[in-house]
Parts: C-alpha cells; structure tokens; sequence
C-alpha cells in the first residue's frame, strides 16, 4: 500500500512530539472492524435463535422467538452501522492531510487550565470512541457533538467553553 505520511511536530513545554495520524486513523479502524467482528457473530446467534424451530410460540405469552428476532434486527442494524462506518474512514483515509484549523480529520489537542489534556480526532462517524496510541488516548468526536460543534474552524490558541464545563484551549491542531 503507498501511503503518505502525514506528520505534525508541536512543542509542549519541555518535549517534542510527532504523530502520525495514519497510525491513529488504523487504530480507530481496527477498533471499528473488531466491533464488527463482534456484531457479525452477534446477529448469526441472533438470528439462528429467531428461527430456530423450538422457539416457535405455543401460546399469546411465548415470546422468546419474537423478542430473538427483535434482537436479530437490532444487531443487523448495527452490523449496517459499523460498516458505514468502516467505509467513512476508508474515504477519510484518501483525503487525509494536516490542517491549520480545526475540521473533519483533524487531530486536536485540548488543554485545561488545570493542566489536565485531552486527545481528539474528528471523523463523520464512531463518535465516543476511544482508542489507545503511543500511551496517549484519543477520543474520536464528531461535528455533531458539542464538542466537535465547537472546534470546527478553531486554529491553536483558540478558546472553547461548553456548558457547564471549564474553558479549554486549542493547544495543538493536525
């Protein structure tokens, strides 16, 4: 696969970072396709209990087949879900790139005035997300959060406050 590398140096305080947002964007979808792998299996044993002949109802208050087919859609739907999902980091994958304001396929790196930070990556979909890289979690967002509301067109130094929550300073951006 030919890939390019994109790249993005900040300095904290006292150290020099790189990261990779390739490296992020395999890890989120790994963490996507593994939660796949999990739904496919989940909605054959759904399915095989929906139609399986000894949950046909003998009576009005039966209803283990119908609440297994219930569960059958409801994990069908899931299994949908997880692999539109898949297909809009595939697309993101294409266009990624680094950016100077904050938007879909940034990497942002948020700092509180108590020091605490926090790692997000905006994608279109998989919002809640979390994923481990370099000892350094990140919390895919999307637009449609609050969050991610508040941070598109942002560009470091910027000041974000949602509702009942302290000011946060756009530290980094990739």
């Amino acid at each position: 696969m030919n890939r390019r590398k994109v790249t993005c140096s900040y300095r904290g305080p006292d150290s020099q970072s790189t990261v990779d947002k390739f490296i992020i964007l395999d890890a989120i979808v790994s963490t996507i396709r593994q939660s796949l792998d999990g739904a496919l299996i989940a909605a054959d044993e759904a399915r095989a209990t929906a139609t399986n002949r000894e949950n046909v109802a003998e009576n009005k208050y039966d209803t283990l087949g119908l609440e297994a087919a219930y569960l059958a859609h409801g994990q069908s739907e899931r299994v949908l879900q997880l692999e539109k999902d898949l297909a809009e980091f595939a697309l993101l994958r294409e266009q990624l790139s680094e950016h100077t304001e904050a938007g879909i396929g940034s990497l942002v790196k948020l700092e509180q005035g108590n020091g605490a930070t926090q790692f997000v990556f905006i994608g279109l979909a998989s919002g809640g997300l979390r994923i481990q890289c370099d000892g350094v979690t990140v919390t895919v967002i999307t637009p449609a959060s609050p969050l991610g509301s508040a941070l598109i067109g942002t560009e470091c130094g910027d000041e974000i406050i949602l509702d009942n929550a302290s000011p946060m300073n756009v530290a980094s951006i990739w």
